[in-house]
C-alpha cells in the first residue's frame, strides 16, 4: 500500500491531507488541514497515529515529506504556476492552486 500527500496550494495557507492508494483505488485517510491556520503537521501526526495498519516507518516518511512541502511553501507561497513545484515534488498530488 502507498500513501500520497494531497496538497491544496493557496496564497495564504496550504491544505494538506493523506491519501491511501492501492491498485486503481484511492481514498482519503485524513481530512484536509490548513497550515498555518492550524497545526496541520500535528493534526496529521495524530491522524496517522490512529491508523494502526500504517507502519511507524511509513508514518515518519509521510510526516517528513509534509514538513518538506510546508517549508517549501513558506519560502515560495507567491508561486502562481505550480509546474516547477510539481517537478520537485513528483510524489505529491497537487489538487489545486488558488
Amino acid at each position: 500500500m502507498n500513501y500520497k500527500i494531497k496538497v491544496l496550494w493557496l496564497g495564504t495557507s496550504l491544505g494538506l491531507a493523506i491519501n491511501q492508494t492501492s491498485f486503481d483505488n484511492s481514498s482519503l485517510i485524513t481530512p484536509y488541514y490548513f497550515w498555518p491556520r492550524t497545526d496541520a503537521w500535528g493534526q496529521l501526526k495524530t491522524e496517522l497515529s490512529s491508523k494502526l495498519w500504517i507502519s511507524k516507518r511509513e508514518k515518519i516518511i509521510v510526516l517528513n515529506r509534509v514538513s518538506d512541502i510546508m517549508n517549501y511553501w513558506q519560502e515560495n507561497r507567491k508561486i502562481q504556476n505550480l509546474e516547477k513545484v510539481k517537478k520537485i515534488y513528483t510524489d505529491i498530488d497537487f489538487v489545486g492552486i488558488v
